[in-house]
């Protein structure tokens, strides 16, 4: 099998599962299969396939096949012009996450300063980690309920050579108590409401981690908590950053002011809902 049939043949069985990313998602799984950059693919159209990764490419077309999010069949996905390990014990890192990083990296004046970062609900560690590599003096804490998270995040911080300046500790949000303040907080929680996630894509629905997704009835359960706690382990001038949902920003700016926060930034969707703000503890 040539390269470019190994590709028509991944991408008939995608559409026929009604893929919409069918083309797309084939290349992906081919240049994976045999260890190149997708960009370079179209240089070896004409190459065969190896004889033993005829079986694999079956294997993984048929996990796609099945709705599983091309990042988990992979275990990788890039964020911050950087490759994570993801499994099904985390979410996928995504693209409007990155916005965090700018958002707090545009009120760093000097990327060299010793700063305390706590990065709640860590999931893989891409937001600390990427942090960690701008901020070259930070040092950081991730915390997550879940311990298979926390272990990924452990995994990434090693392959991303910050482990020396990252600790991860397995705790509920409800156990967090440090004698120390912080000079940064940042979460991406979940933030979803309930009735929501019946309407997710399959992708998400049937693969992706529900605990880090669900958030309540109007989906602030946890930004409330997150809130509450950063009043108290946050220093004056500290940092608070947050990623939230739709239909959300006007009543957490509600109680980010009862906690005596000022909203610095945001970030605005096309669909004019806020996705992520930036506050500062009074």
């Amino acid at each position: 099998m040539l390269v470019n049939e190994a590709i028509a043949f991944a991408e008939q069985e995608l559409k026929r599962s009604n893929n919409l990313n069918s083309r797309l998602d084939s290349e992906i799984l081919v240049s994976h299969l045999i260890n190149i950059p997708r960009e370079s693919i179209y240089s070896k159209l004409k190459e065969n396939l190896p004889s033993n990764k005829t079986e694999e490419l079956q294997r993984l077309v048929s996990r796609r096949v099945k709705k599983e999010p091309i990042a988990y069949i992979l275990n990788n996905k890039e964020f911050w012009s950087t490759n994570f390990y993801v499994d099904r014990s985390v979410l996928i890192p995504r693209p409007e996450t990155e916005v965090l990083i700018d958002l707090i990296l545009s009120q760093i004046s000097n990327k060299n300063n010793h700063l305390n970062i706590l990065d709640i609900g860590t999931g893989s560690g891409c937001i600390l980690i990427s942090l960690l590599k701008e901020l070259v003096k930070a040092k950081g804490i991730g915390v997550d309920k879940s311990s298979k998270a926390i272990a990924i995040a452990k995994k990434n911080s090693i392959s991303q050579q910050v482990d020396n300046r990252a600790l991860f500790k397995n705790i509920n949000l409800e156990e967090i108590k440090f004698d120390k303040k912080f000079d940064l907080i940042v979460s991406n929680p979940p933030y979803l409401p309930d009735v929501s996630l019946k309407n997710l894509n399959s992708d998400i629905k049937l693969y992706e981690p529900k605990i880090a997704l669900q958030g309540g009835v109007q989906g602030v359960d946890f930004l409330y908590k997150i809130i509450g706690l950063a009043s108290k382990i946050l220093k004056i001038n500290g940092l608070l950053a947050l990623e939230i949902g739709d239909n959300q920003f006007h009543i957490l700016a509600k109680y980010l002011k009862k906690n005596r926060f000022k909203i610095l930034d945001k970030y605005i969707l096309i669909n004019k809902q806020v996705r992520c703000l930036l506050a500062t503890k009074l």
